[in-house]
Parts: C-alpha cells; sequence; structure tokens
C-alpha cells in the first residue's frame, strides 16, 4: 500500500511506500497534523462513530426529602400517564424519588419477597442508617408521606437508586 500525509495547507508532506516513512523535513512543522491519503491500496477501515450522549432527564421537581416532592413526583408521572396502580405503580414513584436524591446518597431497600416490584420495596426510599415509607396506601391512592421507619438489616438491604 502506498500512502501520503498532507497538510492543512493541502500540500504533501511525505509519503510510505514500504518499511519507514519518507518525508520532507522542510514542509512540516512541529505540532502540524496531516491527512492521511491512500494512493493505492485498500482505504483505511473508517473510525467508529462515537456514542452519543444521553438523553438528558427530563425537567421536573426539585429533589427534597418531604412529602410535597414525592406528591411532586407523583403529580408529573400522572401527568405523563404512567400506570401507578398496583405495587409496581408505586414503585414508578419511590423508584423516582431516589433517583432525584442519589446526589444525597438515597437508595431503595432490598425486599425479595411480599409487597415489591423487581425485588425493592414498593414505598421506602433508604440510606444504609435510615428509611422513610413515602406513600400510604401504596398501589392504590399513593398517598405521599415523608415518615421515618425503623427497617430491620437496614445497611445489608439498601441498594443503589436506579435510573427510572
Amino acid at each position: 500500500m502506498k500512502i501520503a500525509l498532507r497538510d492543512h495547507r493541502g500540500k504533501y508532506g511525505g509519503t510510505w511506500d514500504g518499511p519507514g516513512l519518507v518525508f520532507d523535513r522542510d514542509r512540516i512543522g512541529a505540532g502540524e497534523t496531516f491527512e492521511l491519503i491512500v494512493l493505492d491500496g485498500p482505504a483505511p477501515t473508517p473510525a467508529p462513530s462515537p456514542t452519543p450522549a444521553p438523553a438528558p432527564e427530563p425537567p421536573g421537581p426539585t429533589p427534597a426529602m418531604s412529602a410535597a416532592y414525592v406528591a411532586a413526583v407523583k403529580a408529573q408521572l400522572e401527568a405523563q400517564g404512567v400506570d401507578l396502580r398496583g405495587p409496581c405503580g408505586a414503585f414508578a414513584i419511590t423508584k423516582r424519588v431516589a433517583w432525584g436524591l442519589r446526589a444525597r446518597g438515597a437508595g431503595l431497600l432490598s425486599k425479595p419477597g411480599g409487597n415489591q416490584c423487581d425485588g425493592y420495596a414498593t414505598d421506602i426510599v433508604c440510606w444504609t442508617d435510615r428509611a422513610y415509607d413515602i406513600l400510604s396506601d401504596g398501589g392504590n391512592t399513593n398517598g405521599p408521606n415523608w415518615n421515618e421507619t425503623d427497617v430491620d438489616d437496614l445497611a445489608n438491604r439498601w441498594r443503589p437508586a436506579v435510573q427510572p
């Protein structure tokens, strides 16, 4: 394969046709960039496209450790037409509240059995040292709450918030 290097002015700075690069030092300045030109042989494989940045999060209520924030999250989900019935409906609220508070260390409570969704408690937002019941009548009326509650083995059951 024979290749050439072309500088930003369109001038060729060297060619390669074997084991070493031959170039004209008078025309190549320090820090210059070059375009690789294939003169014969197969064209080089193009670089893969960069991975697009993740989509920005939709605007929503300002995160706060309060029943008002829980109510605002619930209202936003209702406005988006999200089905909030049943355990997973309650968890949709809980998951979004925990995600909003993740920078403060909030997470979710692991609950492999009973009233749960995807292995998490449907109405508890927690830290490794405290937990809050954020919904009354979860899965039905989903009344916004912010009541501290006791949880057995909390430090071992805490899980990081998951993106809604």
